[in-house]
Parts: C-alpha cells; sequence; structure tokens
C-alpha cells in the first residue's frame, strides 16, 4: 500500500482506491493507497490569527461584558445634599451600578425633578439645579430626584440667600439638672429685614455634650448628672453663626 499525503482546504481525512501506474519497480496494478487530507498553511495562519485576535479583544473588553450587556441595579446621586444662594446653580450628577460591578454616569439618560419649583428648577435630562431669585420664606429646601428606569434616588438641596445675623433665645439659661430646655433661633437675611424663625434649618453646636447631649429642632434634656456645670451653644446657617449662648446648670 502506498501513503500520499496532500495539502487541502479542510480537516476531515478520506479514503480513496486508486489506480496506479507501474512504476519502474512495481508489477502490480490497481494497489490500494491511502490519501490523508491536510489542513493548507495559508488556513491555519488566518485561523491562528483569528483567534488571537479575538483573545485581545476579550482580555480588553472582559468576556462578560464582550457578550452580554451589563444591567442596572442602582443610581445615586451627588451632592447628597447642597447648599446654593438665590438664583446660584448646583450640578447634580447621577451614577448608575451594574450587576457586573461596574459604574457609570447616567445623568444625562436620567429624568430629573424637583419637589418644590419655587425654591428651586432643574433641568429635566442635565441634573443642573437653578435657585429662584427670591426665596419667600428662607432658607427653602426642596427635594431633587433623578429616575432611571425602575431606579430612583434624591439629593437635598437648600437655597439660602446671605444671613445678616442670627439669634438664639434660650427658655432659660439656668436651668435644673434633667430638665426639658428649648431654644429659639432667628436669623435675618439680605434682602430682607424681618427676622426668620429658623430653629427647625440652623445646625445646632454644644461646646459640652455631658451638660446637653444635643438639640433637635430647639428642643432638648439637659442631663441628670449636670449640676454645677455649664457649656455654650451657637446655631449655624447658611454660613451664618450666631453668638453663643451660655447655659448653667443649677
Amino acid at each position: 500500500m502506498r501513503t500520499e499525503v496532500h495539502t487541502c482546504m479542510g480537516p476531515k481525512t478520506f479514503s480513496a482506491t486508486i489506480r496506479l501506474h507501474q512504476l519502474a519497480d512495481e508489477t502490480e496494478k490497481g494497489a490500494s493507497a491511502r490519501i490523508f487530507c491536510m489542513p493548507g498553511f495559508k488556513q491555519q495562519l488566518r485561523l491562528s490569527a483569528a483567534l488571537a485576535a479575538l483573545f485581545t479583544l476579550s482580555l480588553a473588553v472582559g468576556c462578560r461584558g464582550f457578550f452580554v450587556n451589563p444591567t442596572l441595579q442602582s443610581i445615586s446621586v451627588t451632592p447628597s445634599t447642597g447648599s446654593i444662594a438665590p438664583a446660584g446653580t448646583i450640578q447634580m450628577t447621577a451614577t448608575g451600578t451594574f450587576d457586573d460591578g461596574s459604574t457609570s454616569n447616567v445623568t444625562s439618560k436620567s429624568s430629573w425633578q424637583t419637589s418644590d419649583t419655587s425654591v428651586a428648577t432643574v433641568g429635566t435630562n442635565s441634573g443642573l439645579v437653578t435657585a429662584a431669585a427670591t426665596i419667600a420664606s428662607p432658607p427653602g429646601i426642596t427635594t431633587i430626584t433623578a429616575t432611571d428606569g425602575a431606579f430612583t434616588n434624591t439629593a437635598t438641596v437648600t437655597v439660602c440667600p446671605v444671613v445678616t445675623s442670627i439669634t438664639i433665645t434660650p427658655s432659660t439659661t439656668n436651668p435644673a439638672a434633667g430638665s426639658q430646655l428649648t431654644f429659639v433661633a432667628n436669623a435675618v437675611f439680605t434682602g430682607n429685614l424681618n427676622q426668620q424663625d429658623v430653629t427647625a434649618e440652623v445646625t445646632w453646636t454644644i461646646s459640652n455634650t455631658a451638660v446637653i447631649p444635643s438639640i433637635s429642632a430647639g428642643a432638648a434634656t439637659v442631663s441628670s448628672t449636670a449640676s454645677g456645670l455649664s457649656t455654650t451653644v451657637t446655631a449655624t446657617l447658611c454660613g451664618g453663626t450666631s453668638p453663643p449662648v451660655t447655659i448653667s446648670v443649677q
């Protein structure tokens, strides 16, 4: 039997019976031969190049991202809180988190809304917040909501005119240990000489929390072990801070 190897465009092996011409040293005719089909050299080069290109591309984009579009899982809005002056602007940004762990800016893909247009408006697809030129009862507070598909998140924007002054009035400056204490904060804003009650809006600062642990919307409880101790309290809003008030416990 004679074996011959041929180059062809396919990986399969096939058999055939051929008639061989009599050679000088052969005495029989009609001998069987087996012919093997081998992949062509050019075909091997093309296949190798294609595989190498596919492997390189999969490394660049990641196999999962290459074959499947990631699915949005949640969105966040930054900054989560913001403070601007009347007629001022602040840019909100929405960031999407996907099921493959990646994140992407989805600000322009999101729909934006404001809870109070008298305080500030927001671009429907831009996230740009613009404060009203005047605030009837400063400070103005509005909630900004971003929505992308089934997912939403919010941020709070405070519109603060310039504060001329803040004053604090406590119910007493000499409370008994363990007693209830209240504070009222009033502010005067530029362009409006009338005092505004901002007790619920100010940030309270206590110098000695062993005397007054905390103040919420002006309400506080004096510590039962604070006899003979004292503390100062201040209120801050829109960049303005009140003079300190001293509280001395009986």
